[in-house]
């Protein structure tokens, strides 16, 4: 079953979480069966998908219930031609995705224009924004295609109105600080949205069982 508030962290391949979070003795391709079992959502980070092929991808689908949720971090991808081979590739783990996080570092406008719209056919979009935020041409171009805006809890108050998906990255931190965190995504999801966050860095995967817990108790 999957949750109100997806919750989860950025990757699972973690060689410093074997002895922790994993048992000692895990192989590391059992990672993902084992992390899927735990928790109910993952962020698919883009340099994941360096080497990935559909069996890997049709594993996944495998190694995890239909209730489990991803929100993937497309690769770079230059062309028309690279977006639909990347939309085949994730073909697997279609009705599992509830999003996209996607990087505007480095992209002009018409090839960002080109991303956004292919990306959105398929599952809503959040966009992870150079610092400084939007020009007028970007939040336009936003807008436009109904994308919302990366939520960097650590260096930003309170998420960006606007979207239907947002991503919120965050490296943990004490309980009240992640119930402020969880009600804001409450807030900003209630109209309709989908709210998301992961947990990045060496506590992300305890960070993850803590937030769960609150949400379960706080009702969202």
């Amino acid at each position: 079953m999957s949750e109100a508030i997806l919750i989860g962290t950025r990757g699972w391949d973690h060689d410093a979480w074997q002895g922790g979070f994993y048992p000692a003795e895990l192989p590391a391709e059992w990672r993902f069966c084992y992390y899927s079992n735990l928790l109910r959502a993952v962020l698919v980070p883009a340099a994941a998908w360096a080497g990935a092929t559909p069996s890997t991808v049709a594993q996944w689908a495998e190694d995890s219930d239909a209730g489990f949720r991803f929100v993937l971090e497309p690769p770079p991808l230059a062309s028309a031609v690279e977006l639909a081979a990347f939309l085949r590739l994730i073909e697997p783990i279609a009705s599992q995705t509830d999003g996209f996080l996607a990087s505007a570092a480095s992209l002009e406008p018409a090839r960002l224009d080109m991303l956004l719209a292919g990306l959105a056919r398929a599952h809503p979009v959040c966009v992870d924004l150079p610092a400084g935020g939007p020009s007028p041409e970007l939040s336009a171009l936003l807008a436009a295609h109904r994308v919302g805006r990366c939520w960097h809890c650590a260096s930003e108050d309170m998420p960006t109105p606007g979207g239907e998906l947002l991503v919120a990255l965050s490296a943990g931190g004490p309980a009240p600080e992640l119930r402020r965190t969880l009600e804001a995504l409450a807030r900003w999801q209630a109209p309709g949205g989908r709210a998301a966050l992961f947990f990045e860095g060496p506590g992300a995967a305890e960070a993850t069982r803590t937030a769960r817990t609150l949400a379960e108790l706080m009702g969202i």
